[in-house]
C-alpha cells in the first residue's frame, strides 16, 4: 500500500540524507561498540586479576598439598610394611605443615594404618573411598565433619602406585578455616560471590553462604569443559535464572577451580554512564544531522517550491492570476525564481489562449445553433408542404404513404428544434425528444376520438446529437408501424400501445415499443404492407450499433432494441 506521504519532498529528501549517512553511522557504531567491548573486556579482565588475588593463599596452600600427597606417596612405598616409619613420615609432615590437621595414607580395603595420629581408622565408608574405588586419580572432595578429625575440611587425595599396581591413596585434610578467601576487592563492584568448586561441581569453600553457594554456580556449563582450564570471564546465568558474570581461575586445572560471581551488569557510575553514551552517540549524531539538513533543505527549497505549488494550484481552481515575484521577495534561489517567472509567463499566454477559445466557441455555438434553426425551419416547410398534398390526395393510401413521410420529416425537424434549444450542442435529452416526436406521431396516426390506450414510460438518457438522429427515426417508424397493426385482443377491449425508453445502466439503455394483437381498427387496417417500414428499422437499427429484437406472444407484438451510449455515432 503506497503511503500518502511517500511522494513529499521532504521525506524524499530525509530518506536520501539517511542513506547518505548511513556508511558513516555504522562506522561510527562499529568503532563504539568496540569501545563499549574493549572497556568489558577490561573490566572483566580486572575482575579476574581480583579473583586471581583474593585465592592466592587458598591457591598456595592447595598446590602445596597436592605437590607434598604425591611425595609422601612416593616415600611411604619403601616403608608400605613398617607401619611406624609410615605414620612417622606422616606425623613429620603435619608438625611442618600447620595448615593441615591429618595425613592418612588409605589402603585398597579402606584401612588406615599409616597416618599422622598412629592410629588405625576406617574409611570404607566416605565418599573420597567410594570414588577412589571406581576412579583412582588425584581430586579433592569436602566434608562438613571429618571421619577423624570431625572438622569442616577439605580433602586433598593422591593415589599411590607401585609399578602399575594401586596400592591405594593419600589424603590430606585442610580445615576450610584455614584456606579462608582474602579478598581485597578495590573496584566499584564487589563480587556476589567466591567459591572454589571440584571438577564434580561441588562447593568446597565460599566467600558467602555456604548452603546456597551451589545455587550461584553457571546453569548448562560442563564443569569439564576447556573453560575451567583456563583463566576466563564470561556472561551466564546462574541455577536462578539470574544473569550474572563470571570469572575462572583454575587452581589445579581439571581437579578444583576458583569461581567468582559478579553483577550483570558490567561497570557501575560514570563507567556504566559512558558505555550507554557511547552507544546512543551514533544515533542522536545521525539524528541531528538529518533535522540540520532537513531544516536547510525546507529553508532553500521546499518552503519556495510550496508557495510556487499554492500559486499554480489557485491559478487551477479559480483562474485567479497569480501575483508575480512572490519568490523574488522571499530570497528564493535563482532557479526557482526562474520558474516561477517561467509559470507567469504560462499563466498568462494561457489567460489570453483561453478568452480567445472561449470567444470562438461562443461564435461557433451562435453558429450552430442558427444553422439548427434554419434546418428545423425548412424540414417544417417540407413538412407542411407534404401536408398540402396530403390534403389533394384522392386514394387513402397515397394519404397514408405522404403522412408516414411527413412524420419522419417532422421527426428529424423536431431532432434540431431540440439541438436549438439546447444548453450544449455536444448532448441531447432522449426523453424530451422522444415525448415531442410520440405526441406528433400518436396525434398525427390516431383520430381524435380514437380509443386507442397509449402508455408511455420514458426515462431520463442522454445521447450525442449521432445517436439522437437515427434513434428519432427508429421511434418514428416503430410507432408508426405499431399503430398499423394493433388491434383488440377480444370483441369490445381497447387497443393498447406501449412505448417505454429506460436507463439500464453501465452505459446502455433500452428502446421497446408493444402493441396488442387482435382485431384491427378499420380505419387504421391496411391493405397490404410494402416492407420498407421493417428496412428502415433494421438500417437506423445498424446506425446505433445494434439489431432489434421482435418478441411475440399470443396477444402482444415488441420491438426492443439495446442502444450503447458510450458507442460514437
Amino acid at each position: 500500500m503506497k503511503l500518502p506521504f511517500a511522494d513529499r519532498l521532504g521525506v524524499r529528501m530525509v530518506a536520501m540524507l539517511s542513506i547518505a549517512l548511513l556508511p558513516i553511522g555504522l562506522i561510527s557504531l562499529s568503532q563504539t561498540l568496540s569501545v563499549v567491548e574493549n572497556a568489558e573486556a577490561l573490566t572483566r579482565s580486572a575482575y579476574l586479576g581480583q579473583t586471581v588475588t583474593a585465592t592466592e593463599r587458598q591457591s598456595d596452600l592447595i598446590h602445596e598439598g597436592f605437590a607434598s600427597a604425591r611425595v609422601l606417596g612416593g616415600a611411604l612405598i619403601a616403608m608400605q610394611d613398617d607401619q611406624g616409619a609410615c605414620s612417622t613420615l606422616m606425623e613429620g609432615f603435619i608438625r611442618s605443615h600447620p595448615a593441615f590437621t591429618l595425613a592418612v595414607f588409605v589402603e585398597p580395603n579402606g584401612v588406615s594404618r599409616c597416618n599422622s595420629r598412629g592410629e588405625i581408622f576406617d574409611f570404607r565408608r566416605t565418599q573420597t573411598y567410594k570414588d577412589f574405588q571406581s576412579d583412582p586419580r588425584p581430586r579433592m572432595n569436602g566434608t562438613e565433619s571429618g571421619t577423624v578429625t570431625k572438622q569442616s575440611v577439605m580433602l586433598i587425595a593422591q593415589p599411590v602406585y607401585e609399578n602399575g599396581v594401586y596400592l591405594g591413596f593419600v589424603s590430606l585434610s585442610l580445615p576450610r578455616a584455614n584456606a579462608r578467601f582474602e579478598p581485597n576487592f578495590n573496584g566499584p563492584t564487589r563480587p556476589v560471590d567466591l567459591l572454589t568448586i571440584n571438577r564434580n561441581g561441588e562447593v568446597l569453600l565460599a566467600m558467602g553462604d555456604f548452603d546456597t553457594a551451589s545455587d550461584r554456580l553457571p546453569a548448562f556449563r560442563d564443569l569439564n569443559s576447556q573453560l575451567y582450564r583456563q583463566f576466563t570471564s564470561f556472561r551466564a546465568t546462574d541455577r536462578n535464572g539470574v544473569a550474572r558474570v563470571y570469572s575462572t581461575t583454575p587452581i589445579i586445572p581439571g581437579i578444583v577451580f576458583a569461581v567468582s560471581v559478579w553483577p550483570a551488569e558490567v561497570g557501575s557510575g560514570d563507567q556504566w554512564l559512558i558505555s550507554r553514551s557511547a552507544l546512543i552517540f551514533p544515533l542522536l549524531m545521525w539524528v541531528v544531522s538529518l533535522v540540520v539538513a532537513y531544516f536547510a533543505v525546507h529553508r532553500l527549497v521546499i518552503r519556495h517550491v510550496r508557495n510556487l505549488r499554492h500559486k499554480m494550484r489557485r491559478f487551477t481552481l479559480d483562474q485567479t492570476p497569480p501575483v508575480a515575484g512572490i519568490l523574488t521577495t522571499g530570497r528564493a534561489p535563482a532557479e526557482l525564481v526562474q520558474m516561477e517567472e517561467t509559470f507567469d509567463t504560462m499563466v498568462e499566454r494561457i489567460t489570453r489562449d483561453t478568452a480567445e477559445l472561449e470567444n470562438n466557441l461562443h461564435e461557433k455555438n451562435i453558429l450552430l445553433k442558427e444553422v439548427h434553426h434554419r434546418v428545423k425551419n425548412n424540414l417544417q416547410l417540407i413538412a407542411s408542404i407534404i401536408n398540402m398534398e396530403v390534403r389533394k390526395a384522392a386514394q387513402t393510401e397515397t394519404k397514408s404513404t405522404l403522412r408516414r413521410i411527413q412524420d419522419r420529416v417532422m421527426g428529424l425537424a423536431t431532432v434540431h428544434s431540440n439541438l436549438y434549444h439546447t444548453a450544449r450542442l455536444a448532448n441531447l435529452r432522449a426523453d424530451g425528444l422522444l415525448e415531442d416526436i410520440l405526441d406528433q406521431i400518436v396525434f398525427s396516426a390516431l383520430p381524435q376520438d380514437s380509443k386507442v390506450e397509449v402508455e408511455v414510460d420514458i426515462e431520463e438518457v442522454v445521447l450525442s446529437p449521432e445517436q439522437a438522429v437515427p434513434l428519432s427515426l427508429l421511434a418514428t417508424e416503430t410507432v408508426t408501424n405499431a399503430i398499423k397493426y394493433m388491434g383488440a385482443v377480444e370483441q369490445g377491449t381497447k387497443p393498447w400501445i406501449r412505448i417505454s425508453l429506460r436507463n439500464t445502466g453501465e452505459g446502455t439503455c433500452s428502446f421497446a415499443v408493444s402493441n396488442s394483437k387482435g382485431i384491427r381498427d378499420p380505419e387504421t387496417e391496411v391493405k397490404a404492407s410494402t416492407g420498407l417500414g421493417r428496412q428502415l428499422i433494421d438500417a437506423f437499427a445498424m446506425q446505433l450499433g445494434t439489431r432489434p429484437e421482435l418478441l411475440e406472444t399470443s396477444d402482444s407484438y415488441t420491438l426492443q432494441v439495446n442502444i450503447d451510449l458510450n458507442r460514437a455515432g
